[in-house]
């Protein structure tokens, strides 16, 4: 076999040596950070909060939990929400 033909070889056994241990990592990865999108996206989602603040008005109202359990929650979920608003300022910001 000729030296270049050996280089050849040798280079595409890196190659190959490369894609078989960081393909696995780079699938891990995208997987990891697909699961951190979702878990961002739950916690950053206001609708969620609006929805339980609409529930606890409705137990409320149904006298199922007295005014200051009520308030207690509502705070709670307004300060929540406010924190939401919060950090969506701020990464429009950082992306501007």
């Amino acid at each position: 076999m000729s030296p270049s033909l050996l280089l050849n070889n040798f280079k595409t056994m890196l190659i190959i040596d490369d894609l078989l241990i960081w393909l696995p990592a780079k699938g891990f990865m995208s997987v990891i950070k697909k699961i951190h999108d979702m878990a961002d996206a739950e916690i950053n989602d206001e609708s969620k909060v609006k929805e339980e603040l609409l529930r606890y008005q409705t137990i409320f109202e149904l006298d199922q939990i007295n005014e200051e359990e009520y308030k207690k929650r509502e705070d709670e979920l307004m300060e929540r929400l406010n924190m939401i608003r919060e950090r969506k300022k701020q990464r429009a910001s950082e992306e501007a």
